[in-house]
């Protein structure tokens, strides 16, 4: 049996029903909990798409020492476009943080490169996860990162030919060990948009040069990193949902 079937084996819905206020709105959300092929358990909240059959599935994945809550700004706009929408903690993060034996916080704090290496693990129980949950496409997946998010993004879009695009905000080369240069050479034709603001640029120009798939785009002259850009960048929600619903209907 594949790593990836045995995380959507192992994956658990936790039906507890909850309300998040998501910028524009408040979108009725669940918990979502799930264990990784490594015996992780991810904590989420998921928000189905309003009357779908067969919605597009987003996955949202935070910066570095931050929680799912940071994609609140993003959450209603995608929700409005017809997105099934499920943001998780990553590893050591958040609620994600057992089993206590792996000292996954610790681990977080002292910046282990082995620890962000195998995120990916993270995302593809969660695919798995949602997938399951009723009225998800189980062929349309996207995916958003911020910071250290984006590295995650692009290593899972590299292994999982089912990604359908990837929006990065402040993607980096080498973010905690995870190599993005060697992982966005191999994400075939998979629609990239790289977002960052003037300070930022280095980065995206040369991961958007490694990909005839990847386009970068500078879309400020500060230096709001990931998501900071909500609420300082005009459009910026609207650009990263038109990019992801253009992709989505091919």
């Amino acid at each position: 049996m594949s790593r990836r079937n045995l995380s959507g084996l192992i994956c658990a819905i936790a039906a507890i029903a909850s309300s998040s206020l998501a910028a524009a709105g408040e979108t009725t959300s669940k918990r979502a909990e799930c264990q990784t092929a490594d015996g992780v358990s991810i904590v989420g909240d998921f928000y189905p798409a309003a009357g779908a059959d067969r919605a597009p599935l987003a996955i949202l994945l935070h910066m570095y020492r931050h929680d799912r809550t940071s994609w609140l700004p993003l959450i209603a706009p995608l929700h409005e476009a017809g997105f099934a929408v499920l943001a998780i903690d990553l590893r050591g993060h958040g609620e994600s943080i057992e089993p206590a034996s792996m000292k996954l916080a610790e681990r977080v704090k002292q910046r282990d490169p082995g620890l962000f290496n195998a995120m990916h693990l993270d995302v593809e129980a969660a695919t798995a996860w949602a997938r399951k949950q009723p009225g998800v496409h189980p062929e349309k997946l996207v995916l958003v990162g911020a910071s250290v998010g984006c590295s995650i993004a692009l290593d899972v879009a590299a292994r999982d030919q089912s990604v359908d695009a990837v929006v990065c905000l402040s993607p980096g080369t080498n973010y905690l060990g995870v190599d993005s240069t060697a992982h966005i050479r191999k994400t075939r034709n998979v629609p990239i948009l790289l977002l960052a603001e003037e300070r930022e640029r280095t980065a995206v120009d040369e991961l958007a040069a490694l990909a005839t798939n990847a386009k970068g785009e500078i879309v400020g002259p500060d230096d709001n990193h990931g998501t900071r850009m909500f609420g300082k960048i005009a459009g910026i929600e609207r650009k990263i949902v038109d990019f992801l619903k253009s992709a989505v209907a091919k």
